[in-house]
């Protein structure tokens, strides 16, 4: 009975697993639903641009290949989330301490609001959690700050630990510190949400002229019979046609550069 007890008392002071941002794992789900897709658009573009099944099978290892791109965009949405939550975290802990609360306090009743604002499971929830555990775990609360920073990959959460473990070192005025960078954060994401409000529509004509081509190219195939001929199943048309989507690809990487705006 006392074996159980101990280990029961170890199980509630064992840390989650922690999350590293800058990476993402890929469920079987996902990477059958990626491949799925990926084998429909090349089989179109095999189609379109070679009238060839043994195009597809040259084409698929790049569907393998955009897995990576896969990686990073996930990477940056989960980033995204957790920066957005981040500010809204910050606020409240700026709200807690002009409210009275000392600066511990003030995060575990952030911990609440956060949960109640983007639910249990969100991402600045867990890691709030994860966080009072460890000082609960009498571990420094500026270097948990300090590891969810170095785990995030967000400059805003970087710069914010920076300051709060400069802060908590020189015994400045926390309160004031905290509530001045919750302000410098929060107007700074509210420029990145006016950038993207205006980049949206930008964006929406980038992915109707990014498929534009494809239906051009199955209209005219559809309209007119044998247009495309003179292009298949020789060594002219096929470099021709393999230019062209090269051409296409380094269009579609150059108008995600412009359109990704860091703040």
């Amino acid at each position: 009975m006392k074996i159980i007890q101990k280990s029961k008392r170890r199980a509630r002071g064992r840390l989650p697993p922690e999350t590293d941002y800058t990476s993402y794992t890929f469920s079987g789900q996902e990477i059958v639903r990626y491949l799925l897709c990926g084998g429909i658009f090349m089989a179109m573009i095999s189609w379109l641009f070679y009238d060839s099944a043994a195009a597809w099978i040259f084409l698929m290892p790049f569907v393998v290949l955009s897995l990576k791109d896969k990686e990073r965009i996930e990477c940056q949405k989960r980033r995204r989330r957790l920066e957005i939550q981040f500010r809204e975290t910050i606020l409240s802990v700026s709200s807690n301490l002009q409210a009275g609360y000392s600066v511990e306090n003030a995060f575990q009743e952030a911990c609440h609001d956060i949960a109640l604002l983007y639910g249990k499971e969100s991402v600045m929830a867990v890691e709030m959690r994860l966080i009072l555990r460890k000082v609960n775990n009498n571990e420094q609360l500026e270097r948990a700050l300090t590891n969810l920073a170095d785990r995030s990959g967000v400059q805003d959460i970087r710069d914010f630990a920076d300051i709060f473990q400069i802060a908590k070192r020189g015994g400045g005025d926390m309160r004031g510190i905290i509530t001045n960078t919750a302000e410098i954060i929060s107007d700074k994401q509210e420029i990145r949400r006016e950038i993207e409000t205006v980049v949206s529509e930008k964006k929406l004509e980038q992915q109707i002229m990014r498929y534009m081509p494809f239906f051009i190219i199955f209209y005219i195939s559809l309209t007119t019979k044998g247009y495309f001929e003179s292009l298949y199943h020789n060594i002219f048309g096929w470099i021709l046609m393999t230019g062209a989507l090269v051409i296409y690809a380094a269009a579609c990487r150059i108008s995600d550069k412009i359109l990704d705006i860091e703040v």
